[in-house]
Formats: C-alpha cells, structure tokens, sequence
C-alpha cells in the first residue's frame, strides 16, 4: 500500500510556440482558454504535426498531480489514481509517473483518448490554451480503488475532477467517504473559482470534514461566499466562522494557513518569475512532507515558499528531473528550522 494516494486527472501537456496568425488557422481565438471535444483537439493535433512534424514530448499536469509527483520525488511512497487511455499520451503518463517513482494505482482504457492540452504562445508571449478532458470524463465510483484509500495515510483530492464527466462528483464524494469512513485524512484542494461555484453543495459537505482545504487567495474567498476580490483580512474573518481547516497561497505575498483554530501567515522572498504555473501546487507538496517530518505549521510554510520559490524559476509546472528533490527539500527544511514558531 502506498502512503499517500492522489486522485485526479490524467493529462499530458504540450508547449509550442505559434503566432496569430496559425492560431486563427486553427479556429482559436488567441489568449483563449478553451475546452474541446476529442474529435476536434484530434483535428487540430494532426495539422500541427503535419505542419511541424514530430511535436515536443508531452509533459505530465494536473494540479494534485503536480503536488504527487513532489511528494513521490521527496522520497514519500506516493500513488496516483485516475482515467487515462491505453494511447500514447496515456503510456506517456504512466512511464512519467515511474520517472517520479510515484506508482499509477489505475488501469489504462482501451479505445479511450487520454486528456491533454496544447498551451501555444504567439509573438507577444501570450497564452492560448486548449484542452481536453478525454477519458477523464469516464471516471465514476466503480472505477476508485477504495482498497487503496483504506489503506492509505492521506489522501488528495483534486478539485478539478469534479467537472470531467457526468460521474465525477459521484466520485469524488465516493473518495471522500471512503477515507472518512476508514478513518483517514483527506486533503481538498479548490481548484478554480468556476469549479468551487459550480459544485457548492460537494465542498459546503466535504470542505468542513476534509483535514485541509487548499487554494489560493481567490478560490477561497469564493469558497467562503465572498467576493473573488476579497482581501486577506476579510477572508481570515470569514474562515474564523467556520470549521474549515485551510492553506492559502498569496503569490508573492507568501501562504496563510488556519489550522486547529490557530492562524499562520508566512511571507516569502520575493523571486522573479519565469513561470508561476505549479507553484501552488508544489508549495502543498512541500508542506504536506514538511509536515510529515514533524515541522510546525509555520516552518512547513516557509519551506512551501523555498520550493515554490524554485518552481517559478523554471518553465514548467515541476522541477526538473535534474534537481534533485530530497536534497532540496533537505535544504528548506534546514532554513525553516532556523525560524521561531
């Protein structure tokens, strides 16, 4: 049985740069984000790789597979459950979790296509982003290993699946109860404003019971009923009413955390950013290992800063395999345990 088990989505990426004018070829309008059908992402991969030829190797995503993929690489036993197709993005995916040393606890489908996305990038730098949910839109009960969750120590879940498939919900609330019922923690994360409204009734049962709720700034104002544009003071206000245990990343501003009644702010250095993507995402990672070894919740902030603090460095939403994860990690820890409580 592994440690931790993260549920949540199997999606490969692909980065490319392009320029308006191909993206208007395409039919995309760009710095879009757009979600696809299979048949039409499938038409528009084909004419990019007869345009170019052999298109880059697509890279692992998805916002709790990010944090998995960190906690695996720490050293931590770590598996990942999710819908995937026997494909090559799905193959891909598999072979970039061994890569990680964080076990796939699912089995490829047959006939499926894998979820993926192109994040394309014109002249200006701008961002135009297509995607598809794929076989994760198969995901139901049936499909959830509850054998793994039971016998696991923490499990995660990621807010985005709620929104794949006419299952997911189902599903998620199936984990959920699962971890509840065998008596172990699970971890939520918010996902996107979008999501949080759109699944209100799911994260108004689950959120209170969860051993934490994870997100950003925005996410959790509006999980709170607040405006997206909430400050920190009227969030903490707002959080200070409810059972909700909660990590909430502020950018640069560093991470607040309220757990057990007690309140946390952590500020960080601040670090020019070459990509921000999977920062929020790590710094979790960070935090739950951190945590793991027996930090404080304030120092295992501070090392969520120094880990997120070299993610933004680079131009992916993880470190690169080169980096070496427990010496890092070794490393902020050191420096955190330098900080008073």
């Amino acid at each position: 049985m592994t440690s931790i088990v993260a549920v949540g989505p199997v999606t490969v990426g692909i980065n490319l740069t392009s320029s308006r004018a191909e993206l208007r070829a395409l039919g995309l309008t760009p710095g879009s984000f757009s979600i696809l059908s299979v048949a039409r992402i499938e038409a528009i991969r084909l004419t990019l790789e007869k345009t170019r030829g052999t298109l880059p190797e697509p890279r692992n995503g998805g916002s709790v597979g990010n944090t998995a993929n960190l906690i695996a690489r720490a050293g931590v036993s770590c598996g990942f459950m999710g819908v995937g197709g026997n494909d090559a993005f799905g193959r891909a995916f598999v072979a970039n979790c061994a890569s990680a040393s964080l076990a796939f606890l699912s089995q490829l489908e047959e006939g499926a296509v894998t979820g993926y996305d192109f994040y394309l990038y014109d002249e200006a730098g701008e961002r135009t982003i297509i995607l598809t949910h794929g076989a994760n839109a198969l995901l139901s009960p049936d499909r959830i290993d509850s054998d793994a969750i039971q016998g696991a120590e923490l499990v995660l879940l990621d807010g985005s699946v709620l929104s794949f498939g006419p299952e997911s919900e189902a599903a998620m609330a199936h984990c959920a109860q699962v971890a509840e019922a065998a008596n172990v923690p699970f971890v939520l994360t918010l996902a996107s404003t979008r999501i949080v409204n759109n699944y209100r009734p799911f994260y108004d049962t689950f959120a209170p019971k969860a051993q934490l709720v994870a997100g950003n700034l925005e996410q959790t104002a509006v999980l709170l009923n607040l405006n997206p544009q909430a400050t920190l003071d009227e969030v903490r206000a707002e959080l200070a009413k409810t059972p909700i245990d909660a990590l909430v990343t502020l950018d640069a501003a560093g991470a607040f955390a309220r757990i057990g009644g007690e309140e946390f702010l952590m500020p960080t250095q601040e670090i020019e950013a070459l990509d921000s993507t999977g920062a929020g995402d790590n710094f979790l990672g960070a935090f739950l290992v951190a945590r793991r070894q027996g930090l404080s919740v304030r120092k295992a902030l501070a090392v969520g800063n120094i880990v997120s603090g070299e993610v933004i460095q680079v131009d992916t939403a993880r470190l690169p395999l080169s980096v070496a994860v427990p010496r890092l990690m070794q490393k902020a820890i050191q420096i955190a345990e330098t900080l008073d409580d």
